[in-house]
């Protein structure tokens, strides 16, 4: 039976062979990390990519293209790796590129994965707006897995207006 630790599996495959050249998973996933699973739909995996001056998604063409060729379905946006639906999502602003370099290494079943920090989780989060991504970011903040000062620093570093109560 297929599990995440496939998905996993698959993105240090693609970063082993060069189709990203980093990659972090974010969002809800990224959450069952540090505190309580949440729901969500598909895996919104923050990437990076060689772009060598070309159109900014070139590069992701060629990642749908390989996943095709290692039999993956494709529906819409999402690549599908086994059974779940996989997002990539290129480093799109500085919080991004920050999320990325700053990523921790876990592991899930034996596989290792790179997964955003909880103070970028929630810097993210905060940056996209939306009732669900806040929601998010206080699961975050109440469980505790989130370095306080840390968080005040990235959201002053990406200008990120928030008011984050103490007993959050």
């Amino acid at each position: 039976m297929p599990s995440l630790a496939d998905v996993f599996r698959v993105l240090n495959r693609m970063r082993d062979e060069g189709i990203v050249a980093q990659y972090a998973v974010g969002g809800a996933t990224a959450v069952l990390f540090y505190a309580e699973p949440t729901r969500t739909y598909d895996l919104d995996v923050f990437v990076t990519l060689e772009t060598a001056g070309e159109d900014v998604l070139a590069p992701l063409s060629r990642a749908y293209e390989w996943a095709r060729g290692q039999g993956f379905g494709v529906q819409a946006e999402h690549l599908l790796i086994a059974g779940v639906p996989v997002q990539l999502l290129p480093a799109y602003n500085a919080l991004v590129e920050a999320a990325l370099a700053t990523a921790r290494r876990h592991d899930y079943a034996g596989v290792p994965v790179h997964v955003v920090d909880p103070e970028h989780l929630v810097a993210l989060a905060l940056q996209a707006g939306g009732a669900r991504r806040r929601e998010r970011a206080w699961q975050l903040l109440e469980a505790g897995a989130v370095d306080r000062e840390r968080l005040g620093k990235v959201l002053t570093t990406h200008a990120i207006a928030a008011e984050i109560p103490d007993d959050a």
